[in-house]
């Protein structure tokens, strides 16, 4: 019998000691977060557009003998860039491709820049969390007491 409580004291002794070491809480509880950054899109303004005056002239069998004496009076020479009526058709249609291409690029660059705002104000916010957590911690950290200390 005797032998028996010896075994039990010593079972339970070594109970208590295995979790009063389990049951211990550091002194110190360090919680690292840190704020994320995004890098910031550094893009170059793009050129002011300047559009250059063009002046056409419609040459026809009536008139091509007086649009040649114009232009040999005002000293320029005389050279004449002709476009057929399906040449001037293309030429349109292709300004008007450019202009489709370009409410295109206007499109991905508003869609870009909503991408950007809205991960700017996710990021704020992540880090606004991180900082209250972090706050958080600290004041919890001088509460913290050891297993020990409670009884």
């Amino acid at each position: 019998m005797q032998r028996h409580l010896i075994k039990s004291v010593l079972g339970c002794g070594l109970a208590i000691l295995l979790l009063s070491s389990c049951g211990s809480m550091p002194e110190k509880l360090e919680v690292s977060a840190k704020p994320v950054e995004k890098p910031k899109l550094t893009l170059p303004n793009a050129d002011l557009l300047k559009m250059r005056e063009v002046k056409w002239v419609i040459v026809t069998e009536e008139n091509y003998k007086q649009v040649f004496a114009d232009i040999k009076k005002s000293g320029r020479p005389i050279a004449i860039f002709g476009l057929t009526d399906k040449g001037y058709a293309n030429l349109g249609l292709n300004f008007s491709d450019i202009r489709a291409y370009v409410q295109q690029q206007k499109s991905i660059i508003a869609a870009y820049e909503a991408y950007y705002k809205g991960a700017d104000e996710a990021i704020s916010k992540a880090n606004k969390e991180i900082q209250e957590s972090n706050e958080r911690a600290k004041a919890k950290q001088g509460k913290v007491k050891k297993r020990w200390d409670i009884f």
